[in-house]
């Protein structure tokens, strides 16, 4: 393993302890004592190279402010621009940052372009209200009101899958705010059912790059073989970097579990990357909480098996990296400017 690899691991694994610490705190210390661990992982990985992060949720944040009608569009443009011009910063001579810093903007971007589109959902919402003379109540999806500056900080520097997600929306982190008798959501129980495969994916992970280097395609002496051989070679190596990814995205699925994050009754019918899809009245005491029976859809990121054995394309990307596939489906495709599926 590289040292980058060995630092997302040892990043992944301490939030799961330090889930289990926030996951019964007030919802001030929640939000800050989370975004201060999530800074301190971006400075102490990402050191001077942090200053992208922050000038990307400025930047959006500005947006947000003077343009909430059509800031969704808006966000989508500057975020994927910025990261154009960080892509291209080794180009231009100026210093190349860290591997760290480029998978946390990455995250950074899917968080700030959902935060926009939740915010224009609810300009628009409240323009028709006052357009119709009267309200109806918020709905499922509507955010309470316009993040401010620090809330808008706060959510994005959490530290819950800063580097490797699961994605997550404004709307599910506010949930974890405010969640209801915490204590009586379940996080261990749920935690070692999803965290079980694990160390098996980890072994089979070193098994087949040590037997089948990645760094082999890079020498001459691989490409005197034959073709049959260098074709099969490609199926051990993309065998480990599949499980690489299971471990990462099931390690940082068990950090969002222990601290309660994406935990929803499964009456809510929870999805990937949505959060629950019908309402439910929360409990009204610890032991109407203890009764209801919870799932962690919300923070599902990968579907092991179905992705090893699935027939088709589109079943394995439904599979793979399900939160980010829900971000694209959500905020790209249906929200093209055109209804035409080709250009979707």
């Amino acid at each position: 393993m590289s040292p980058e690899e060995w630092t997302y691991l040892v990043f992944l694994l301490i939030s799961i302890p330090i889930g289990f610490l926030f996951k019964k705190a007030g919802p001030g210390l929640k939000r800050w004592g989370a975004a201060a661990v999530g800074l301190g992982f971006t400075l102490f990985t990402c050191g001077p190279h942090t200053l992208h992060s922050l000038i990307t949720i400025l930047g959006t944040w500005a947006l947000i402010q003077a343009q909430p009608c059509s800031c969704h569009a808006l966000a989508l443009a500057w975020t994927f621009s910025y990261l154009l011009f960080f892509r291209a910063l080794g180009l231009l001579g100026l210093p190349t940052p860290t591997p760290f810093t480029n998978a946390i903007l990455l995250l950074l971007t899917l968080k700030l372009v959902s935060l926009a589109s939740e915010v224009q959902d609810l300009h628009l919402a409240q323009r028709k209200e006052m357009a119709v003379g009267f309200s109806k109540g918020p709905p499922l999806e509507l955010l309470p009101s316009v993040p401010s500056l620090m809330e808008t900080l706060s959510y994005s520097y959490c530290y819950v899958g800063i580097m490797t997600g699961p994605f997550f929306r404004y709307r599910t982190y506010l949930d974890w705010l405010q969640q209801p008798f915490p204590g009586a959501v379940p996080s261990l129980r749920p935690l070692l059912r999803r965290a079980w495969p694990a160390p098996l994916f980890g072994l089979l992970f070193l098994l087949s790059s040590h037997l089948f280097p990645l760094e082999a395609v890079r020498e001459d002496a691989f490409y005197a073989r034959p073709l049959p051989a260098r074709l099969f070679y490609m199926i051990p190596v993309f065998f480990a970097f599949r499980m690489r990814f299971y471990v990462a995205w099931i390690t940082a699925e068990c950090g969002c579990v222990a601290a309660g994050l994406g935990a929803y009754p499964v009456a809510a019918k929870a999805r990937a990357g949505a959060g629950p899809t019908l309402q439910c009245p929360p409990p009204s005491s610890p032991e109407e909480a203890a009764a209801l029976q919870y799932d962690y859809e919300t923070i599902r990121n990968i579907d092991c098996y179905g992705t090893d054995f699935c027939v088709r394309v589109r079943d394995g990307m439904r599979y793979w990296n399900m939160t980010v596939q829900w971000w694209l489906a959500q905020y790209v495709y249906k929200s093209a400017p055109a209804r035409s599926y080709v250009l979707r």
